[in-house]
């Protein structure tokens, strides 16, 4: 049995539950709840493993939001279809998912994660409400078609730039609703992931170095793009990795030295691109027993107060600390799980560049871009 990707299979539990949540209605079958949500796990086709992907109405009907003592609805009521479309890699999710989707090895976490998913209070939960309540209760007769989008298997394609692991997608009466604050980049975990981003370390340094103007000559590293296969290849790979790395290492702490908070700005874009991408996807980190959420709004409320930052090299790491308040904001980590086997010869397990937020990137979960309510 192939290896669970937890996150993975999140994805598709987190399309399905904010599918429940768009279903206004009485019927036990639309509402959110961890028997429905498993019960349309168990109706996943293998189609979900495709570019063409699983796809399954939960919604078509009248939709309103509050009934009379008569039970009939006390202002018109909208046309609405919910649709739910997921497209996620086998290997990483199959077992999770089928008529069989409890036959997996991880089913008791996978069940917390879904426990929190419906009992959590949170922001995402209140803007799907929001964006219903945008048609629901504006007293307009309405045809509103809601898709949620789940595309793990193309989701690749933009080489981390598009952060976005489900979205929600709304048109009224044929016109698309632009609303950026339903547009999530999932992650999940025993415990709420830290990591925002994981790239090859070659990618990933070659941008920090272009961002912060280090000045650092790439083309010496360039041979650790392509593929080590001999053990010298992977000595030489280990080697000069380590060698780019450190020189990220010294030139982040130099630069944020020499220019007094100079690189601050550059600090800041640096997290805002790695957690929310180009397309501002909110972050959503589910563990078994609590969510944290962050969002560019509160990230630049975070900027606007407190805007300068200082780098400093603590053990293997550059962290970023937001000065007037000496707290940590988040890492630059090289993950090196490699091992010298002998004269020019390793062993490579994994090589990656990590990002890794810190406690003060969690937004407040009452938090209101009205009131500025900065956990802090």
């Amino acid at each position: 049995m192939a290896n669970l990707n937890l996150g993975s299979v999140m994805e598709g539990v987190f399309a399905i539950a904010v599918g429940l949540i768009m279903c206004e209605s009485d019927a036990p079958s639309r509402q959110l709840s961890v028997s429905q949500v498993n019960s349309i796990r168990s109706q996943v086709k293998s189609s979900m493993y495709t570019r063409a992907g699983f796809e399954k109405r939960l919604f078509k009907g009248k939709q309103y939001k509050v009934k009379t003592k008569a039970g009939k609805p006390d202002y018109v009521p909208d046309d609405v279809i919910v649709t739910l479309k997921v497209s996620l890699k086998q290997g990483e999710v199959e077992s999770a998912f089928g008529q069989k989707y409890f036959d997996n090895t991880k089913e008791s976490v996978i069940q917390s994660l879904i426990s929190q998913v419906v009992t959590s209070a949170t922001k995402y939960k209140r803007d799907l409400e929001a964006a219903k309540n945008q048609y629901l209760l504006n007293k307009k007769p309405e045809k509103v078609d809601i898709v949620i989008v789940a595309d793990g298997v193309g989701g690749e394609q933009s080489g981390g730039e598009l952060k976005g692991d489900v979205v929600v997608n709304i048109t009224i009466n044929g016109s698309p609703v632009v609303n950026r604050n339903l547009n999530y980049s999932l992650k999940a975990g025993k415990t709420p992931s830290k990591t925002i981003s994981n790239e090859s370390p070659f990618k990933s340094m070659t941008k920090i170095n272009s961002v912060f103007g280090l000045g650092i000559d790439t083309a010496q590293y360039s041979f650790l793009e392509g593929q080590a296969r001999t053990g010298k290849e992977k000595f030489e790979k280990v080697k000069y990795t380590t060698m780019f790395y450190n020189d990220i290492l010294d030139g982040l702490v130099r630069t944020f030295e020499s220019q007094s908070g100079g690189g601050s700005e550059k600090g800041w874009q640096l997290l805002k691109t790695a957690a929310f991408g180009s397309d501002y996807a909110q972050v959503v980190s589910i563990g078994t027993a609590v969510t944290n959420e962050s969002s560019i709004e509160y990230i630049n409320a975070l900027q606007n107060r407190y805007p300068t930052l200082t780098a400093k090299k603590v053990g293997n790491n550059v962290k970023f600390f937001i000065e007037q308040l000496n707290k940590p904001l988040f890492q630059i980590r090289f993950k090196n799980r490699s091992k010298i086997t002998g004269y020019e010869e390793a062993d490579i397990s994994e090589l990656k560049m990590m990002i890794e937020t810190e406690k003060v990137f969690k937004q407040p979960s009452d938090w209101d871009p009205k009131v500025g309510n900065i956990g802090i």
